[in-house]
């Protein structure tokens, strides 16, 4: 776990994860032209305004939709969002990218003095600083009512979903407090408006995100306090076990694709919804997931309980 005050090298051997031989060359080559994708179609940016203008995009053409209007727009009329202002907030989260940006060339020389700190590696650094700035200087973490309450280490309680601003980005406007479910989203959108090559990850009941440029690949945990770099291994047990069924069904550890993004956000809200016990909402949200997770077992069950109430309140 890394803050800027530590002197020691805080990112081991073990830790470091750099691709190796193993990498399968062609699965590189998709990694690097999914990033390249992000920002060559920059110029062509869709920016919709409402949910259902959203909706309307083809998933091919989600890629050109910013990651935190996305965001923001699949929490609009979600409990907690009723003062959400879409592009005032954008406009804020612009201008954070700045003060990430001058906080890296701020601490560039402290890199190049003692490059073996962060594994000689300048993706690191500013993987780093990114947690770090939008930590120390714009004061974004983590609720901590969320960990003391304990909703957080059982994943069958939704009640940390009751509040929207726990899960989307609205929360770090509004009151600087988020979850693991929006403070890597809030990474990736920052980091992209500086040219990082990001990527949202899930794991069991979690989320990080990764750095992965075709050279380098890296974790980064950056939930409640400092920062870490952890192997995806780390991942297989934390906070839950994936088990062969998640391995066959689910998406885990891999870079999420704009539609995969786009479906974690209404898996979310959908969650908000099924924690007010509004459950027509929450199917029609869960449902949605399902574009980016056909696949996906447990967003069926959901679907099917959300039914199950529907029909028993009738």
């Amino acid at each position: 776990m890394m803050k800027r005050k530590q002197t020691k090298p805080v990112i081991s051997r073990k830790t470091a994860i750099f691709l190796g031989g193993g990498v399968v060359l062609a699965c590189l080559c998709s990694a690097v032209f999914t990033y390249r994708a992000y920002h060559t179609q920059a110029t062509k940016e869709l920016k919709p305004r409402t949910l259902e203008e959203l909706l309307a995009i083809p998933d091919k053409d989600l890629g050109r939709v910013d990651i935190a209007r996305m965001n923001l727009l699949c929490a609009t009329g979600l409990p907690g969002a009723e003062n959400i202002d879409v592009e005032k907030y954008l406009a804020t989260i612009d201008q954070w990218a700045k003060v990430v940006k001058a906080a890296e060339e701020k601490y560039l020389p402290a890199f190049y003095r003692n490059p073996a700190k962060y594994e000689n590696s300048l993706s690191k650094f500013k993987a780093i600083y990114l947690v770090l700035t939008f930590k120390e200087d714009l004061k974004c973490g983590y609720n901590m009512e969320l960990v003391r309450s304990g909703v957080m280490a059982d994943r069958t309680n939704s009640k940390f979903a009751e509040d929207s601003r726990d899960s989307f980005l609205h929360g770090f406007v509004e009151r600087g407090k988020g979850s693991c479910a929006s403070i890597p989203v809030l990474a990736v959108a920052l980091g992209r408006r500086c040219g990082y090559p990001l990527y949202l990850v899930s794991s069991k009941g979690h989320a990080f995100f990764r750095w992965e440029d075709g050279k380098e690949r890296f974790n980064v945990e950056a939930a409640i306090r400092g920062t870490d770099i952890h192997p995806d291994e780390h991942y297989h047990t934390y906070p839950f076990p994936i088990t062969e069924l998640d391995w066959r069904h689910e998406r885990f550890l891999k870079n999420h694709t704009p539609v995969e993004e786009f479906s974690v956000f209404m898996f979310l809200r959908g969650v908000c919804f099924w924690a007010h016990n509004r459950f027509q909402e929450a199917e029609e949200a869960f449902t949605h997931y399902l574009r980016g997770f056909p696949e996906s077992q447990f967003i069926r069950a959901y679907i099917t309980e959300c039914q199950w109430r529907m029909n028993d309140e009738k």
